[in-house]
């Protein structure tokens, strides 16, 4: 096992380099997990005052460092970037104590095995937990949510009030209203739930700040409508309140992750211009349905946002896909059904979003990685076009930029 203070000494470049490839979607009945989500399913039935954790890599980091964890995950969240990727878990390094302790009594906690090589880090987080508290049995069952949503959801959903709280619940509650997408959402969502959304503080922003007060919202919230379950997407803070609430209130909660992007077919976070790190996918929604809907849950977006979540937007479509399964951001599919969505994603991009390519340095550099992008996969002729001039401008820049380290040896000759 590695000793802890050289797991200490650069947090970050062990989390890389212990993270695990998750590979193809398993199979959910061979490998047991369809049966643990259905297990899962009959616990939150039969159980209130029932919470599920999920311990994440970004958690993992936090826990071992929470101040390294912090710095680096705050710096990628202060950056826009539509082909770049940011997330973190939100948290202050004071709140690390808080966010132990309620992994320790969270009512199911998933150690999500699978991302990692071998369990040396989860060894170091010393999780002592109840010998009767419910968690996943083994590897094959861990990072069992996206099974879970993909077969358990909807049916568990039936006949619940149901709350969800995170960055892109005003996404969901304005996609809802709108018919084409429940065509879209038809074997996922359940039609017959009460659903009711709960916009976090800054749009989840600054979460470790705000806890406290998301939590008395989310308190309001559940008396106010009678909520019996709750999906909360808001990172590390999810599994406090989740905690909490559910031993406080009595009601089923659930941390949802990146689920709730899933529900909305979301390329970036709510609460970030940048893609999402993974996505875990379940069904598409066009291009022009998306943007209709982030357009009009977040009026509030700067030129250089909007234009980052659309071209996040749209790299959702040539990511790698499996129902029911995670790939990150840079698994990618350029097939021929992939790269035909795209370009028409892409057409209704150039028609919305002409107007704010020269807006400002910001637009014009969140366009230039964008094209960069496309001409690097052939995606868009514009795309090719900007990648050769790039070249070519790099080509001519090269002995201009040696000039200063041959200016000793010209001299020699001209002096």
């Amino acid at each position: 096992m590695p000793d802890r203070l050289q797991l200490l000494a650069n947090i970050s470049n062990i989390i890389v380099a212990q993270r695990a490839y998750l590979g193809r979607k398993p199979d959910a009945g061979s490998t047991g997990r369809l049966a643990e989500a259905k297990r899962l399913t009959s616990l939150l039935h039969s159980h209130n005052g029932f919470s599920f954790g999920r311990i994440g890599d970004y958690d993992v980091g936090f826990l071992l460092r929470a101040d390294e964890a912090v710095a680096t995950y705050d710096a990628a969240d202060r950056k826009i970037s539509g082909t770049g990727t940011g997330g973190s878990p939100g948290l202050q390094p004071t709140q690390v104590m808080r966010f132990r302790a309620t992994l320790k009594r969270v009512s199911y906690l998933d150690f999500h095995e699978r991302l990692w090589k071998d369990n040396a880090l989860l060894d170091q987080l010393q999780l002592d937990r109840s010998p009767e508290a419910f968690r996943n049995p083994n590897r094959e069952t861990s990072y069992i949510l996206p099974t879970w949503l993909e077969h358990e959801f909807r049916g568990f959903c039936s006949g619940r009030r149901v709350l969800f709280c995170g960055a892109e619940a005003p996404v969901l509650e304005v996609l809802l209203r709108r018919p084409e997408f429940h065509e879209c959402a038809r074997d996922f969502w359940p039609t017959d739930c009460r659903a009711y959304f709960l916009r976090p503080r800054e749009d989840g922003r600054n979460l470790g700040a705000n806890l406290d007060l998301i939590k008395t919202d989310l308190r309001t919230a559940i008396q106010r409508w009678q909520i019996d379950t709750m999906f909360l997407s808001l990172g590390g803070a999810a599994k406090i309140l989740c905690c909490e609430l559910a031993e406080e209130l009595g009601v089923r909660a659930i941390d949802f992750g990146a689920s709730l992007r899933s529900l909305t077919y979301s390329g970036s976070d709510g609460n970030r211009a940048t893609r999402s790190t993974h996505t875990v996918f379940l069904f598409r929604v066009p291009f022009s349905l998306y943007m209709d809907a982030l357009e009009e849950a977040f009026q509030g977006l700067a030129s250089e946002e909007l234009l980052a979540k659309a071209h996040a937007q749209l790299l959702l479509e040539v990511q790698e896909k499996e129902v029911g399964w995670s790939h990150s951001a840079w698994e990618y599919d350029f097939g021929l059904q992939d790269q035909a969505l795209f370009r028409e994603g892409f057409r209704e991009y150039k028609r919305r979003y002409r107007n704010l390519f020269e807006r400002s340095t910001s637009t014009r550099k969140e366009r230039a990685g964008f094209l960069h992008f496309c001409g690097t996969h052939r995606l868009t002729v514009e795309g090719i076009w900007f990648l050769r001039w790039f070249k070519f401008k790099g080509y001519l820049r090269a002995p201009l930029d040696n000039l200063p380290r041959m200016a000793p040896v010209i001299s020699c000759f001209i002096g």
